[in-house]
């Protein structure tokens, strides 16, 4: 059945992948896209590539999906962030992200296969031993995440708390991912400068954008899919929690690491859905995939997991089919 099949740690479960992604998102392929201005350097780069046409966004969109679905599979495992290694996350990234909003390509999907390599490269710190190029390579990367999508420098954040659960604290470690961001930033605004692109006000660029929009009337079929999701979260919360308590200090610091990566999350999107009603949600998803994995990866009951991936799977495709 399907949890059972990506429960599995078989590299060739994420075959599966890329048709599950065309499944999901096939529809969107004939919705138009709408022009995007004041973006961030990258994603302003990006959006000229792909010229005017919707279909380059949309196949764009579909292979992110796919490339951030294999790369949360391979974070957890990597990572060490779940009791054994499988490809749950791989499956519930995209259902997850087509129930949660229509919206498919966008900047905060372009930045963050960015933001996970930063993550990544920050939670292969060891508690001994040198820090300080892993801490100004998440630094620099964060910077670059930025780049297409602002918000993603609050991540910082979550390279300082990292470091602090997993090392002793050394003020100069704490200084490094701040160095590399800056960086980042002052070389981008250098060649702005250069080629005569300056002001440039990277404010600007958070509110200004189309992104994924709670609608007015979610419908039926969404309503359901997110009152499911939240009763499936309930039980992930009660299995990671207990996960967390039996596992030894290493993996405790590093799903700390986690636990402190969805807050900055959870805090980028309640800010920008106060200040503009409006969200990314591949935000809300990419989290969200990881703690779902959770409940179906030792369930009491083999039917319960089957029956919640089923019907996560079939409410997400109702939505986009529908």
């Amino acid at each position: 059945m399907l949890a059972a099949f990506f429960r599995s740690n078989q590299p060739a479960v994420l075959l599966a992948v890329p048709v599950v992604v065309l499944a999901l998102f096939m529809p969107a392929l004939g919705a138009p896209a709408p022009v995007r201005e004041g973006l961030m350097p990258l994603a302003q780069w990006v959006e000229t590539l792909l010229g005017t046409a919707a279909w380059p966004r949309h196949v764009l969109g579909m292979a992110l999906v796919i490339a951030l679905a294999l790369q949360l599979a391979a974070l957890v495992n990597n990572t060490e962030l779940m009791d054994r290694r499988n490809h749950l996350v791989a499956l519930l990234f995209p259902v997850l992200l087509a129930g949660i909003d229509r919206d498919l390509y966008n900047e905060a999907l372009l930045g963050m296969p960015l933001a996970l390599f930063a993550m990544r490269r920050t939670w292969r710190m060891s508690n001994a031993g040198p820090a300080l190029s892993t801490l100004f390579d998440a630094g620099l990367l964060i910077g670059l995440a930025a780049l297409c999508y602002l918000p993603y420098a609050f991540l910082l954040v979550v390279a300082w708390a990292s470091a602090s659960v997993i090392r002793p604290f050394a003020w100069r470690e704490y200084m490094l991912p701040l160095l590399g961001l800056a960086l980042v930033f002052f070389l981008c605004y250098t060649l702005l400068h250069i080629t005569d692109r300056t002001p440039w006000r990277p404010m600007r660029t958070v509110f200004g954008t189309v992104v994924a929009r709670p609608a007015a009337d979610p419908g039926i079929v969404r309503i359901a899919f997110h009152t499911f999701t939240g009763l499936h979260l309930l039980v992930s919360f009660s299995a990671f929690a207990s996960s967390y308590a039996r596992s030894v200090m290493r993996v405790k610091n590093l799903r700390s690491s986690f636990l402190a990566f969805a807050t900055a999350l959870v805090v980028i999107v309640l800010a920008l859905y106060i200040v503009s009603g409006r969200f990314p949600a591949v935000l809300v998803a990419a989290p969200l995939a990881v703690l779902c994995a959770y409940a179906l990866l030792a369930p009491r009951k083999n039917w319960l997991a089957e029956t919640v991936a089923i019907g996560l799977l079939a409410l997400a495709l109702w939505e986009r089919w529908g």
